[in-house]
């Protein structure tokens, strides 16, 4: 769902080349790794991968999860702070799946043409339905 070139746009080549003493192998391993990691979270939420094209939103996102494995051993408070944040969206994402939008404008040009209508209930009393007689 990344790349280097992701990587590269959204915190510079020079702070890449650092984390990874020129390493692709280390840069792939935390892309990888960030990516299973998303992937679990939107199997969770019921979105089939792959994405084409791939919401910008989720290249945030995992940017900041491969960013935050490939400071593993150093202590950067503002690389912790984004993996927390990263990790919380993609756990509301989970309980509100449509955050990632996709067909909404669809779907709902489709309900508008339904025969059919939704009526809502109407509340009854709750003292009233459960008298002994």
């Amino acid at each position: 769902m990344i790349t280097r070139q992701d990587m590269e746009q959204r915190f510079g080549a020079e702070e890449i080349d650092s984390l990874t003493d020129g390493s692709e192998d280390t840069l792939s391993r935390a892309i990888e790794d960030a990516q299973a990691e998303a992937a679990g979270y939107l199997a969770a939420a019921g979105f089939r991968r792959p994405f084409s094209p791939v919401p910008r939103v989720l290249v945030l996102k995992i940017c900041d999860i491969a960013r935050y494995y490939l400071h593993q051993d150093r202590d950067i408070d503002i690389v912790d702070k984004r993996y927390k944040a990263a990790v919380a969206w993609f756990q509301t994402l989970v309980r509100n799946p449509k955050m990632l939008g996709g067909d909404e404008p669809e779907a709902a040009a489709r309900a508008a043409a339904s025969p059919y209508g939704v009526i809502p209930n109407q509340a009854e009393d709750f003292d009233a339905l459960n008298r002994r007689f």
